[in-house]
């Protein structure tokens, strides 16, 4: 029987899967992580209970013009009086941290790992988990762009 040991030195590799799994790994609300050294003494911390958001007001609609009165006639509009289509008002998309962070996933099996990390220091992050919410639409065209499923 042959015995094969292979080491593989690749400092930065090991940094980008922390990242990595810290991006896909959703915090727990209930947990504080500080950066300390090891054997450290860990302060006591205070947590105050946070209230909850407002619901959002509905703001109210402009008000509407009355109809024009029917007028005796032919019933056919003058030209240059006709009604526009309807064209249906859509909503950007939301995405939650989840699908953010799947979509990173995705680029890293596919070998985009360089480009996934280039992507969160341009928003000055070192982790998905890091982005503030009203980042996630403009981060997920960004991921798609890259190639990813979101």
């Amino acid at each position: 029987m042959m015995e094969m040991k292979i080491k593989i030195e690749a400092p930065d590799l090991a940094a980008a899967i922390t990242k990595l799994a810290d991006a896909l790994t959703p915090p727990d609300p209930h947990t504080l992580t500080l950066d300390m050294p090891m054997g450290a003494p860990v302060p006591p911390v205070a947590v105050a209970p946070v209230p909850a958001p407002a619901a959002p007001v509905n703001p109210t609609p402009a008000p509407t013009a009355p109809a024009p009165a029917p007028v005796a006639g032919p019933s056919a509009p003058a030209p240059g009086n006709a009604l526009a289509p309807a064209v249906p008002v859509t909503t950007a998309p939301s995405y939650t941290l989840d699908q953010i962070a799947k979509a990173g996933a995705y680029l890293v099996d596919a070998g985009k790992m360089e480009a996934l990390l280039a992507l969160l220091t341009k928003y000055g992050v070192a982790a998905v988990t890091q982005l503030q919410p009203e980042q996630f639409g403009v981060f997920a065209t960004e991921l798609r762009a890259l190639g990813a499923q979101i």
